[in-house]
């Protein structure tokens, strides 16, 4: 079974994510976010996770901007966190591959060496500090969001119980 299925599957079952809440992309929208980003390539483990539920990943985790219509601009909104914010020099991510933002001053990506790994390691940006490459692999990453998925259902229940009071 692909490892998209077996992470979905418990979650489902569970009844902690709603089937109809995971939306993958089609393979044309794949290549439309390769095209936007200028790469030829992604690891297979990512195009796994966009065919099956990538579209509209917030079934998943809601910790950053990581949706299809969004990362049609995620490099650009990249180039704009490091130039534009942060005046630094952009040429080391231009041929990466962008597939995570956050508030405005990080991303997640994949360097350009890195895109025909079929499950690498993934590289953090945060503004004023230095590279960090992922302590772990693209799937397990996936793995570890969903298996912190619900604890963060529970706190976000709590919070909102709490606030009706």
């Amino acid at each position: 079974m692909p490892y998209m299925q077996n992470i979905a599957k418990p979650l489902t079952e569970s009844g902690l994510i709603a089937p109809e809440s995971i939306k993958g992309c089609t393979p044309q929208e794949v290549d439309s976010l390769m095209e936007a980003q200028h790469v030829s390539h992604i690891p297979e483990s990512y195009r796994e996770f966009l065919l099956f539920g990538g579209r509209d990943p917030y079934w998943l985790n809601r910790g950053g901007e990581w949706d299809y219509d969004w990362l049609l601009e995620g490099k650009e909104i990249a180039r704009e966190i490091v130039e534009d914010d942060h005046h630094e020099d952009f040429t080391p991510f231009a041929e990466s591959f962008v597939f995570q933002t956050h508030q405005g001053y990080m991303f997640n990506f994949f360097r350009h060496e890195d895109l025909q790994d079929p499950d690498p390691h993934f590289w953090i940006y945060t503004a004023g500090r230095p590279l960090r490459k992922s302590t772990v692999r693209f799937t397990s990453w996936i793995k570890v969001l969903a298996e912190e998925l619900p604890q963060a259902i529970e706190l976000r229940n709590r919070m909102h119980r709490g606030s009706d009071k």
